[in-house]
């Protein structure tokens, strides 16, 4: 039975921080049982169409997901086995912000079988957490990887970001340590980015923002690597870390371009050959899935040459690369006639290598990823580049 994923988008914040694009909206206390009720009905009409599909991961996103009561994560969960077949190893994670955790204790979560605990720490250092506006405190970020522990979780991962404005390498590397001294099994660190229609981007435009130099960005990056591959940690994905076999199994799904799910507000889909993307607004996402057959807002066939696209795009993302010979036989081209001036460019210039069929960027090509990436997407003579939105969710993944 082939697998698929499964990501289901809970969209309220405590706060809306200033650096978020993503899909998120303040805590409707008045709206939140609707959107529960409305997010199970999409899971049962949507399931009808995976029945020959097996459930191997979960992900619950946002927004923030503990912003819910856990009784009503552990009902969709529970409505998940109920719908789809899921295996029963499957990778299941809750994304978590220390604000909702502090006085809450996460064993009701464990024992409704999320096996996996995402933590939205960004940094330790109280000052960064209130320029990156974030609402938990350093002692609620400790307290939160305390009680995960302590609730049986043995599988958690830490978020942290670099590149904020004003921080120094000093403050980076504590950061660095005081997150590898919590023992995480996984690490996701991301160089901060100025999106559009975000508080960052206006503030920036303003004059009120600064961003590091891009030579200062690298640097931070750098030490990342090298910290945490030190510490034991396989840098497996641009900005992700893993103890062995604690990779993140849904992402790597993403990262391979298998197919997926998503329910929810916003949520995208890739499955069947078909982009989906259901409408953003919690409260549209209500009516229409009640009173139509669906909340998508949008649904297309990929042609062949988008998703040799895309499967290029995101697999380029893993520190292990492409691998040329699968990618040849999927989809029937020689890989050297369709890209052989692309990648004569990027190996001149050392951001690529090719070792065994293996394409691979160099630690150098890590720093200009998203060049390199949108370069393959946008070759000339590909379908790939009449999608902007999609583009930048590819590369931002």
């Amino acid at each position: 039975m082939k697998p698929i994923g499964l990501y289901l988008h809970i969209p309220y914040c405590l706060h809306k921080c200033g650096y978020c694009d993503f899909n998120s909206h303040n805590i409707n206390k008045a709206e939140m049982a609707s959107y529960v009720e409305a997010l199970l009905l999409e899971m049962e009409q949507t399931a009808q169409e995976a029945q020959d599909r097996r459930v191997d991961t979960i992900f619950f996103g946002g927004g923030t997901p503990t912003t819910l009561p856990f009784a009503d994560l552990a009902h969709i969960l529970e409505a998940c086995r109920r719908h789809f077949q899921v295996d029963p190893e499957a990778e299941i994670t809750c994304e978590a912000n220390p604000a909702t955790i502090p006085q809450t204790d996460l064993s009701q979560l464990r024992e409704a079988g999320f096996n996996r605990l995402s933590i939205g720490v960004q940094s330790f250092d109280p000052n960064e957490l209130k320029r990156l506006e974030r609402v938990h405190t350093v002692d609620e970020a400790y307290l939160t990887v305390e009680r995960a522990r302590q609730a049986g979780f043995d599988n958690l991962s830490l978020d942290l970001m670099f590149a904020l404005p004003g921080q120094t390498i000093e403050r980076w590397q504590d950061n660095l340590q005081k997150a590898i001294d919590l023992t995480p099994d996984h690490i996701s660190a991301y160089n901060l980015t100025i999106e559009p229609d975000t508080t960052f981007y206006k503030q920036q435009s303003q004059g009120k923002l600064t961003m590091p130099p891009d030579d200062f960005q690298r640097e931070l990056f750098e030490i990342a690597i090298d910290t945490l591959t030190e510490a034991g940690y396989e840098h497996y994905e641009i900005s992700n870390y893993a103890k062995p076999g604690k990779q993140c199994r849904h992402n790597l799904n993403y990262w391979t371009y298998g197919e997926y799910l998503g329910l929810g507000a916003g949520a995208s889909s890739t499955f069947k050959r078909d982009r989906i993307k259901n409408v953003n607004l919690p409260a549209e996402y209500i009516l229409l899935t009640k009173e139509l057959p669906s909340a998508v807002k949008d649904r297309s066939t990929m042609t062949p040459r988008q998703r040799m696209s895309e499967t290029i795009m995101l697999g380029l993302r893993l520190r292990k690369g492409l691998n040329l010979s699968r990618l040849e036989n999927q989809f029937g081209i020689n890989f050297q006639e369709e890209f052989g001036e692309t990648i004569k460019h990027f190996k001149r210039l050392e951001l690529l290598e090719i070792i065994n069929k293996q394409m691979i960027l160099t630690r150098e090509g890590l720093f200009l990823a998203d060049t390199v990436i949108l370069e393959f997407f946008l070759n000339p003579g590909g379908e790939g580049g009449d999608n902007p939105e999609l583009i930048e969710d590819m590369i931002s993944m």
